[in-house]
């Protein structure tokens, strides 16, 4: 409870270094100020304010005004500190130790400490060790959002109500606005059994050479640690290696290693669940693992994790593979650590160096050098074998393709997009469900592009972190740093950012002014999974601002040296309400669809006549032309995995040819009641959906149109879901 002395006195310091994001520092103190004057207990509260705080006047303010309640409006850097300011006027960093030492001396007056800065959580821990009540950012948090939190939070206090009901009129102020930012702002409050705050001692900063890294193992001891281990079932000697590290780890940890949960809806949510509750991620990545869609799901959806709640750590095993990872695995484990390991004869120094990981040390191979030397053949050595020996010629039906690759067949409508690349100031959007090659043909338009002499820039969206897709301005910014960056450019985004004009306007005049300017060349920007942002509040001023590119080249040479290239797998106008401001309906459209009889022959054919006649046109029949699933088949039946019989008969078992594609749609449907109801209904019966929900299963690739009836994508994922799914 606040204190019951007459008057309160509220202490708001404020920083805003000339070498960081400038901030509405001012119109937060005001709605605070003015908040406090509505109240009608406003003789009950005393405002002392003090601007470009450096760390002595933070000390000293703190001695002259005994304040109860200490406001910091500002930025912070997570574990690197607060930002005060230097006697240059530019950022220096203050600890969380130096914070928790300072507020020690002062845990007699000082009952609430509430640090509206960026990433504060871990110095409002570390206040928290003297000080009641504090609150502080877990992530970063956007200038309206924190205006409105400080704006709710005083008019709470205004009322006389208690810090905790404070805090929670400070989230409803978020909320009330439409904000998505009401999980950012963090209570600490003294436990319920305590009369009294803990005080422990101060924990030591982390080391600035040993910053933490989502998927890296710079991590304090854990014992009793939740492990997870990824690895591809039946393969050899992926499982046997995965059976022994479990029984090893088993011994002090709890560790989850799919072997016998039942198939189903309640398989996808323990999947989640375990990841979630993991301190770690082992991952087995051979030769025919990288290629698995759920050892990919499971890196990807452990990425997110540990962007968000810091963990899993991501611990990679090679399991005699040196190839380079491809996309998008290469995006999530190239920055990490890995292991190695070759043969049986190096499970004993693997299961050691996994203990040592999981004890808080790095796994062994963490330079760019010694993973170079590793991808590299050793002097002498023998070529790495090949799984299946009859199968040399053959390609894994996984991920985007190669453009070498003599498995990649050309549609009709390949030539259009190759050609329209070649031409100066055009749009290019490739639409299509999940699987159908759309990311195999952006490459091949890019290569295109670079032959016709223009710069490329590849954006994937699913790597946009979790935090930009909730703040307009960070995602904006992170666009043009991330273009400036791939460009090779300097990053002048700060100096952009000055204006007072909206985010896309800032984006705009930084490509025009700086990035076109500077480069003086034909770019090409190809954007891969758009339908990433489809969630954000922000989705319509971003493709607006595209579509006002395509617009400018008509009145602006310069906007002639850009191309836009999209990939989505959503429709158009599912991610913008105004056609008339869309970029996906302009230019050349490029839609592509299953393959054709004919298509899928040619297949057949350079996989070496695997199937006959009508053995042909049965996997036509059953997976409908799913260019994926038809890849799959034929592969896995020239590799002599499955026989053709086998291919058939177990075409809907979870060990079955398709078995680890079927499981990946269930785990990717898991917590989204509305898709598996959706589907149900699809499957009991051909029907017609709502728009919305059409599009959504249409873009995983599970149903399609036919007529004005939805009807599932083909029959291999009829029979699987109906015997799986449960709505």
């Amino acid at each position: 409870m606040p204190s019951p002395v007459s008057v309160r006195k509220i202490l708001i310091l404020a920083a805003n270094p000339k070498n960081t994001n400038q901030l509405r520092l001012d119109e937060e103190v005001r709605e605070i100020q003015e908040g406090l004057q509505r109240s009608r207990i406003r003789d009950q509260f005393e405002i002392v304010s003090r601007w470009a705080v450096r760390p002595d006047d933070l000390r000293r303010a703190l001695l002259d005004h005994e304040p109860q309640i200490v406001h910091f409006s500002g930025h912070g850097a997570g574990a690197g500190g607060l930002a005060l300011e230097n006697s240059s006027g530019e950022a220096q960093l203050v600890s969380s130790a130096a914070l928790a030492r300072l507020f020690k001396l002062f845990q007699r007056n000082v009952e609430c400490v509430l640090l509206n800065a960026c990433y504060s959580e871990v110095q409002a821990e570390a206040i928290h060790q003297h000080i009641g009540y504090v609150i502080g950012m877990s992530e970063k948090i956007g200038d309206r959002a924190a205006i409105e939190f400080a704006s709710g939070f005083y008019d709470g206090l205004g009322a006389n109500r208690t810090y905790e009901d404070a805090f929670e009129f400070g989230l409803s102020a978020i909320d009330l606005e439409g904000i998505p930012e009401t999980s950012i702002p963090q209570l600490k409050k003294p436990d319920s059994t305590d009369s009294a705050p803990k005080t422990p001692s101060i924990q030591p900063e982390p080391s600035p050479s040993a910053p933490d890294q989502p998927g890296n193992s710079n991590l304090s001891p854990i014992e009793n640690a939740r492990i997870f281990i990824s690895y591809k079932r039946d393969a050899t000697p992926d499982e046997q290696l995965a059976l022994e590290i479990c029984q090893h780890l088993n011994q002090r940890h709890q560790v989850f290693i799919d072997q016998s949960m039942p198939i189903g809806t309640y398989w996808a949510e323990r999947i989640e669940e375990e990841l979630r509750q993991s301190d770690f991620l082992i991952t087995l990545l051979s030769e025919q693992s990288v290629g698995s869609e759920m050892v990919q799901g499971e890196i990807e959806t452990a990425h997110r994790l540990s962007k968000e709640f810091k963990k899993p750590t991501i611990l990679p095993i090679r399991v005699k593979y040196r190839e380079p990872f491809a996309y998008p695995l290469s995006a999530y484990l190239d920055p990490i650590n890995w292991a190695f390991w070759e043969q049986e004869e190096d499970t004993p120094g693997l299961l050691a160096e996994l203990e040592q990981a999981i004890a808080g040390q790095d796994l062994s191979i963490n330079s760019d050098t010694a993973k170079r030397s590793l991808l590299l053949p050793a002097v002498g050595a023998a070529a790495i074998p090949q799984p299946f020996p009859s199968a040399q010629f053959l390609e894994l039906p996984e991920g985007t393709m190669e453009l070498e690759s003599k498995f990649y067949i050309e549609r009709q409508l390949d030539r259009i997009a190759l050609e329209t690349i070649e031409r100066q100031g055009v749009t290019v959007t490739i639409k299509g469900p999940r699987q159908m090659g759309k990311s195999s043909l952006l490459n091949r338009t890019m290569q295109a592009a670079r032959k016709a002499g223009k710069q490329v820039v590849f954006l994937d969206f699913q790597l946009f972190e979790r935090q930009a897709l909730k703040d307009s301005e960070l995602f904006f910014r992170e666009f043009c740093t991330w273009l400036s960056d791939e460009l090779d450019l300097d990053d002048q985004v700060d100096a952009y950012w000055q204006r007072k004009v909206g985010n896309a306007q800032r984006c705009t005049r930084y490509v025009s002014r700086h990035i076109l300017k500077s480069v003086q060349a034909p770019i090409v920007l190809a954007m891969d999974e758009v339908e990433s942002i489809f969630d954000t509040t922000f989705r319509s001023d971003f493709f607006s601002m595209l579509r006002s590119w395509h617009n400018n080249r008509a009145i602006q040479p310069l906007w002639k040296q850009l191309d836009l290239a999209l990939v989505t797998s959503t429709e158009p106008y599912q991610l913008i309400a105004d056609l008339n401001q869309s970029p996906f309906n302009v230019g050349q459209i490029i839609e592509l669809c299953d393959f054709t009889p004919a298509e899928v022959h040619d297949l057949n054919e350079r996989h070496g006549l695997p199937l006959n006649a009508a053995q042909e046109q049965k996997l036509l029949e059953l997976v409908n032309g799913q260019p994926f699933l038809v890849r799959k088949a034929l592969y896995l039946v020239a590799s002599q995995q499955f026989t053709v019989a086998d291919l058939f008969a177990k075409a809907t078992d979870d060990r079955g040819p398709f078995g680890a594609h079927l499981r990946y749609h269930l785990f990717r449907m898991n917590n989204k009641p509305e898709l598996v109801q959706g589907l149900m209904q699809v499957i009991r019966r051909p029907c017609q959906l709502d728009e919305h929900l059409f599009f959504r299963l249409r873009g995983a690739g599970l149903v399609q149109r036919q007529g004005q009836q939805v009807i599932p994508r083909c029959p291999l994922y009829a029979a699987y879901f109906q015997e799986h799914l449960h709505d």
